[in-house]
Formats: C-alpha cells, sequence, structure tokens
C-alpha cells in the first residue's frame, strides 16, 4: 500500500496573488457604506373652526384648514366632513394640489337655524404621493367646535286690573352682536304656582310683538306668577323670575 503524497507547498507568485485578493476583498468589505433609503416626505392636514350661536338665518361657517407638504411630495388631497351631533354629515369639500387647491385656505359650512346644537367635528381624508401611483394616508387629526341656541331673556310685570285680575306683561330679549335685544316671534307661556308646583295659566300661550307678550288672568292676590320663553328652533329658552300678585 503506497503513501499518501506529501502537500506540496502553493507557489510563491500564486501565494502572494491569492494574499493580495483577501486584502482587497477585506478591504471592500469594510469601506461598503449601506446608503439608507430617503425618507418619506410625510404629509399632514388640520382643520379648525371657532364656536357658533344659531340665528334665525342660515350662515355660512368658515372652517380654516391647513396642509403641511414634505419635500419631494407630487401630489396630495384631501377631503374635508363635518359630522353634525345627530349623526347627519356634510357632502364634504374636496381639495388637491392637482385642482391648484391652497395649502392653507378656508370653506365655508352651511348651517341654518334649524340645525342641531351640540358638538360638531371635522373629519379630515387624504393622501400624497412621493412616487406615481403609490397613495400614501395623510394624517389629519380630529377637531370639533360648539353650536348654542340663541340666549334669551324673559322678564314679567303684572298690573291689577281689579281685585282677582291682573295684566300679566312679559318681556323677552336675545342675545346679539350688541347684546341683548327685544325678540319678535318668541313663544311665552304664562304660569301660576299652585299646591307647590308650577302650573300653565290655561289659555295663555302667546307670542312676543316687539319684545313684548301680554295676558289678562284671574288670580287670587298674592299668587305667584311667573312667564317662560319656550325653546324653539334657533332660541334657547328662559324663565323670568316670580312675582307676586299684589
Amino acid at each position: 500500500m503506497s503513501s499518501p503524497e506529501p502537500h506540496r507547498p502553493l507557489p510563491h507568485h500564486l501565494s502572494r496573488l491569492l494574499s493580495r485578493l483577501a486584502v482587497l476583498a477585506l478591504t471592500v468589505a469594510l469601506t461598503i457604506v449601506v446608503t439608507p433609503a430617503p425618507a418619506q416626505a410625510a404629509v399632514s392636514g388640520s382643520a379648525s373652526a371657532s364656536d357658533l350661536t344659531l340665528r334665525n338665518t342660515c350662515q355660512r361657517h368658515p372652517i380654516d384648514y391647513t396642509v403641511t407638504v414634505g419635500p419631494g411630495t407630487t401630489h396630495w388631497k384631501l377631503k374635508i366632513t363635518v359630522f353634525a351631533p345627530g349623526g347627519g354629515k356634510s357632502e364634504g369639500f374636496d381639495l388637491s394640489s392637482s385642482s391648484q387647491s391652497p395649502t392653507e385656505g378656508t370653506v365655508h359650512y352651511f348651517i341654518c337655524g334649524s340645525s342641531t346644537p351640540g358638538a360638531y367635528t371635522i373629519l379630515g381624508q387624504g393622501s400624497y404621493q412621493t412616487v406615481p401611483a403609490v397613495n400614501l394616508p395623510m394624517e389629519f387629526p380630529d377637531s370639533t367646535f360648539t353650536v348654542r341656541r340663541t340666549q334669551t331673556r324673559t322678564k314679567v310685570q303684572t298690573t291689577q286690573v281689579n281685585r282677582n285680575t291682573f295684566r300679566l306683561v312679559a318681556k323677552v330679549k336675545a342675545h346679539r352682536a350688541r347684546g341683548y335685544r327685544p325678540l319678535n316671534g318668541a313663544s311665552v307661556v304664562f304660569q301660576r304656582r299652585v299646591e307647590g308646583k308650577w302650573r300653565k295659566v290655561h289659555g295663555s300661550r302667546t307670542f312676543t310683538d316687539h319684545g313684548v307678550a301680554k295676558y289678562v288672568v284671574k288670580a287670587p292676590r298674592g299668587s305667584k306668577i311667573r312667564a317662560v320663553t319656550r325653546q324653539s328652533g334657533y332660541l334657547a329658552g328662559s324663565v323670568s323670575a316670580a312675582k307676586r300678585l299684589r
């Protein structure tokens, strides 16, 4: 049985070549710099509106919006929708770079006196592109504004006509831009305190004319009377202080 041949060393020139190749490979591996992918050009939006008081007319309530566009954004679009307390919603406002919408502006929400008071929510849904045909979601936090009825104030005056007959006069004012002003068309009812409870004076429902509603009542002297302005549509209700018939 023959002995295995001894391992022969590589020729000197081949050994030097392999050593140089190994050093070169190591140098390349150590000097390779991994370039991170460029950050996405994030786009965000926001919208806000001030609180609103209902009036006996329709109003165009301003909603201010902002779209913050990052570098490299090629396209953006946004739909702003307003949700009412009862779940109803507006048709929405469509904005986009393709329609040359400004990144800061104002849209107007149409609201009338018969609308529901409460918290209204502004929602936004949008997207943007940094490369063609790839839509990325736009960040858009919800916001709210409050809708209130017009506040009213009611006062009552009493005048004795004869022994048990009294003239009742209610004066009703509504809050306006320059303070409280006499209110036309408010529904008013007079009430009398009977056995510890406020009860409607039969047939006393009436409406204000130039802020005044009147009624004549027969009641014992010393009875307590008050006037109540009913909540209706855009108007908040209010109750006068009690007056004793004298």
